[in-house]
């Protein structure tokens, strides 16, 4: 250990120190609201991380501490943080079997077995960023663990899209995950949501024709993966019955919203230059969206870091670093989620800051036609 750390010379983001354990503290809330007695409890997941979350994001404040650069390979060699990522796979599992036990097979009121259903969707969903930063290790045992979690998620196909897509088109028009300005959420995810899946799809049967094979091969990984998902759903409904489908469809549903809605803040309105070649320039920091709201850290495994993330992807989340050069969200994850939702308030919230962003002439801008100021139209990426 560095000395000037041990003497306290060196401030670390609190992310830094504790790692992933929050993701798997918002898995065991139901447990929580269980044991302090049901009922309306059963929404204390629900009410924490969407009612008081986003109070306490703002409180708390930002955090912009960043690793310094002599100690970002201890941090990033460290065990600890590997296993805190690790924790959350048989915490999710044990959350999933415990609330369809409690909701299919005990005597529950509609109002608390709604509660309950959604506080496991949100302890499910949270899990998807968790599994993000796994599916970029190079370990294939993280990588194993991360395809697991994002199985009970109902995202399998997330491993090829974002990793084999995403990262190589991303703050183009040519990738589904990075909104235009101009677009509203609920335009852009079901956008997002469909064409990631069927991307999915199309990178591997690239690959394979690359090799001299067809698609319906079993190299195909998309198979491997669909069909891992499908025995979780086989699984589960026939040790619980019918009514898991409709559980199930729920944690479906949940990740792949959340994760839309991380789409849409991470790249909203940022493209990258075409090149005299017709390539694109790198992925810089300039073209993801950042953030550093401590509560939103913390419980999205330091995802809302993205600029670095992007054009660093291997780095990891304890060593993920606020770049001042990127464009910065008013508010953290927790608040700018619902900000999304309502359009209005997004555009009020967002244009401004995106805008003055575009005065710099370092992005291009990235947009819906008719959407944009006169003053951006020459040289926007418009579609």
């Amino acid at each position: 250990m560095d000395v000037a750390l041990e003497q306290g010379k060196v401030r670390l983001s609190p992310l830094t120190k504790v790692g992933a354990i929050p993701v798997s503290l918002v898995a065991l809330l139901p447990f929580v609201g269980y044991w302090l007695g049901g009922g309306a409890w059963h929404w204390l997941t629900v009410v924490l991380i969407f009612v008081v979350g986003p109070v306490l994001d703002r409180l708390l404040g930002e955090d912009n501490l960043n690793v310094p650069p002599q100690l970002e390979r201890q941090y990033e060699q460290s065990l600890y943080y590997r296993l805190t990522l690790w924790l959350y796979l048989p915490v999710q599992i044990a959350l999933v079997l415990f609330s369809y036990h409690l909701i299919i097979e005990t005597d529950m009121a509609l109002h608390a077995q709604i509660g309950l259903a959604l506080s496991m969707a949100v302890g499910v969903g949270f899990g998807a960023t968790l599994a993000h930063e796994l599916c970029h290790h190079p370990s294939r045992l993280d990588r194993f663990i991360g395809v697991q979690v994002l199985c009970l998620c109902g995202m399998a196909n997330f491993l090829v899209y974002h990793n084999y897509g995403h990262h190589n088109v991303v703050a183009t028009p040519e990738d589904p995950g990075s909104a235009r300005y101009g677009e509203s959420f609920w335009q852009f995810t079901v956008r997002n949501i469909s064409r990631k899946f069927v991307m999915s799809w199309q990178i591997e049967a690239q690959r394979l024709r690359r090799l001299g094979s067809g698609w319906l091969s079993p190299r195909n990984l998309m198979i491997w993966l669909t069909l891992n998902e499908l025995a979780w759903v086989v699984g589960l409904t026939w040790y619980f019955g019918p009514l898991a489908l409709a559980l199930f469809a729920l944690q479906y549903a949940a990740p792949r919203f959340l994760l839309s809605v991380g789409d849409y803040l991470e790249h909203y309105g940022l493209s990258r230059r075409k090149l005299p070649n017709g390539e694109y320039e790198p992925p810089r920091a300039i073209h993801s969206w950042d953030d550093s709201y401590m509560l939103s850290n913390f419980l999205f495994t330091a995802v809302d870091r993205h600029a670095d993330h992007h054009e660093n992807s291997g780095r990891p989340f304890q060593i993920l670093r606020v770049r001042p050069e990127a464009p910065r969200l008013p508010y953290g994850y927790l608040t700018m989620i619902f900000a999304a939702f309502v359009p209005p308030v997004w555009r009020r919230l967002v244009h401004p800051v995106l805008e003055a962003f575009y005065d710099k002439g370092e992005v291009v801008p990235h947009a819906l036609p008719g959407a944009l100021p006169e003053r951006f139209v020459a040289g926007a990426h418009i579609h």
